[in-house]
């Protein structure tokens, strides 16, 4: 489970440190891809299992094949260099509207890990935050 928030800079070569916590639990099979939102996310390899799972039809449906379209080559293999950086692709990079330089929000989502620009994590979380109450009432009571 991945919990918490860091601010990180991205270098002018889209690259950017992972936090320890996180890479202590991201393991060999991890991939970093785009997510719902808009954003950037670390799936461990059994997340990324089952996302392939979901994908994986002898004749996929017109959704199907537009979530594998967008998601496969917008996903690279989670490798960080010997200082714990990982390098965003250009294209991965501007569909978050992540520029370089720039700081990110790199945080634990419960399976996995995202990764959002600065102003939309501290614009999202703030609106979020406002909501607890409500949006704890819906998903837990199911209402």
């Amino acid at each position: 489970m991945f919990t918490g928030a860091h601010r990180v800079k991205v270098d002018d070569k889209g690259r950017l440190a992972i936090p320890a916590p996180f890479r202590k639990q991201l393991r060999e099979g991890s991939f970093v891809s785009v997510s719902q939102d808009n954003v950037l996310a670390i799936y461990p390899p059994d997340l990324w299992a089952a996302l392939g799972e979901e994908l994986r039809s002898p004749l996929p449906g017109p959704d199907q094949r537009a979530l594998a379209r967008t998601l496969y080559p917008l996903s690279d293999p989670f490798e960080p260099d010997g200082q714990g950086r990982i390098s965003l692709q250009p294209e991965q990079r501007r569909l978050a509207g992540i520029e370089t330089p720039s700081t990110v929000v790199v945080i634990g989502a419960g399976p996995r890990v995202e990764i959002w620009p600065e102003a939309r994590w501290d614009s999202y979380s703030a609106d979020a935050q406002g909501r607890f109450t409500e949006f704890a009432d819906r998903v837990i009571s199911g209402h």
